[in-house]
């Protein structure tokens, strides 16, 4: 009993004390009549005695009542909580099921779950993980999409959703939905605009790529590692060979020097943007582009460019000129010299050519192909016994006779058969690198470079 009820009942005895003091010391006004209405009197003591039965069998009525609506209340709660707890059990045995690899269980306890109570979210959301895990990407759109829509402000639904449509082959519907949730949800807006990127990069929308990647920057650049930050700056650059692909080349041009503004080691761009100067009938600013390159970056690709287009321009003594230039004032002499060397092998300058490389030979670690164009040139000359000692210097260096078995699932190379890759752990991957030639007849390669059928 509340302590309300037991005061009342304290004022109540308190009262017919009162009461009882006072028809004593009354008794002749007690047993006079009062008239209630025509006919009908009644005794004062007796007026007062039914007055205070009827307060108090209200008092009792009203306790009663309050008690009994006490106790269905503490019935129904204690049946929520038994059905609260029945559920929690549930969902943690659906999450089991999942984590050890058992969605089809799982979304058999999640379907019957959802006939019982069809409005839970948790179970909602584990029954479209489930159906993920299972690959029924159809199924699990139309489940997310009615979960979605009763539900817009669970963010993980729509998260889901996306993942479905992206299996179901719906990647523009997946765009939608995380669209969407970067527009609804700006704070929490990160996964959105990283997979929205990761999408449009997938679909060569590099525009679109750029702009999600811009918007990551702008809101979350704390969340951003050093590798996402340059993504920006690949991005940028396929803007640019978007436009070259469209043949406008000036455009293209322009995007590539935004590319070189931010990061001048950006080796692509220069490339790139040489062959839109060149392309565009300005050739000493597209060969001045590929030198200030290669001083900047160091990086041959700029020299064998240059080398390409010349030959293949067939204006190979200019392409000299311009490589023998760069070996004699180059900081990055060694490369330069050898790309010289190069040039004047494929143009059949070969006592020259070895020359260079003999120079450059002194001066490197590791660089088979030098080796291999020694032994060719040794070749040419009848000189066998130094072809042999380069053949064998080339091998040496690529590490042919080390490596004999390669891990069929990380690549990883040994000279010896092991039972378990050292690499990934995986046991019975490894092969010998050994494999007949399945095809009929050799042809001779064409000739290949960036410059190969466009001059």
């Amino acid at each position: 009993m509340r302590l309300i009820n037991m005061i009342f009942i304290a004022i109540i005895a308190f009262v017919l004390s009162s009461v009882g003091y006072v028809y004593v010391q009354n008794h002749d006004l007690m047993a006079k009549e009062v008239q209630l209405w025509s006919s009908v009197d009644v005794k004062v003591s007796t007026l007062l005695i039914g007055v205070f039965l009827l307060g108090f069998i209200l008092n009792l009525l009203y306790t009663g009542i309050m008690e009994l609506r006490r106790l269905i209340r503490g019935f129904s709660a204690s049946a929520a909580t038994r059905a609260g707890k029945r559920l929690s059990s549930l969902i943690q045995e659906a999450r089991e099921l999942l984590a050890h690899g058992l969605p089809a269980q799982a979304r058999q306890l999640l379907e019957d779950l959802l006939r019982e109570r069809n409005d839970h979210e948790a179970a909602s959301l584990l029954l479209g993980e489930a159906l993920l895990r299972l690959g029924d990407y159809e199924q699990a759109v139309r489940h997310l999409e009615t979960c979605s829509l009763a539900r817009p402000e669970h963010i993980e639904i729509r998260y889901l959703l996306a993942e479905a449509l992206i299996g179901a082959r719906n990647p523009d519907g997946a765009v939608t939905v995380l669209k969407g949730l970067a527009g609804d949800c700006p704070k929490h807006a990160l996964r959105a605009l990283r997979k929205l990127r990761s999408l449009h990069v997938d679909a060569g929308r590099w525009e679109d790529a750029l702009d999600a990647h811009k918007r990551v920057a702008a809101r979350f650049a704390g969340s951003m590692n050093q590798a996402e930050r340059a993504q920006g700056i690949g991005l940028l650059y396929q803007v640019g060979m978007g436009k070259v692909e469209a043949d406008q080349f000036k455009e293209a041009a322009q995007v590539f020097q935004l590319v070189l503004k931010e990061d001048s080691s950006f080796v692509p761009a220069y490339l790139s943007l040489g062959r839109c100067m060149v392309l565009q009938d300005q050739e000493p600013q597209g060969i001045e582009i590929w030198l200030e390159g290669f001083r900047t970056t160091g990086e041959g690709a700029h020299l064998q460019e240059i080398e390409d287009y010349f030959i293949q321009s067939g204006k190979p003594e200019e392409g000299l000129s311009v490589l023998r230039r760069v070996a004699a004032t180059s900081e990055n002499a060694i490369t330069a010299r050898f790309f010289l060397g190069k040039m004047l092998y494929r143009l059949e300058i070969l006592d020259e050519a070895l020359v260079l490389f003999q120079e450059v030979r002194a001066q490197v670690v590791y660089s088979p192909i030098l080796y291999f164009f020694m032994a060719k040139i040794h070749a040419r000359r009848g000189r066998m016994e130094q072809a042999l000692n380069e053949y064998r210097q080339l091998l040496r260096n690529i590490g042919v006779l080390k490596m004999r078995f390669e891990c069929s699932a990380c690549g990883h190379k040994s000279p010896d058969y092991p039972d378990r890759c050292d690499a990934c752990g995986t046991w019975n991957s490894h092969h010998f690198l050994f494999k007949e030639n399945e095809l009929p007849e050799l042809h001779l390669r064409p000739e290949t470079g960036p410059w190969a059928g466009v001059l």
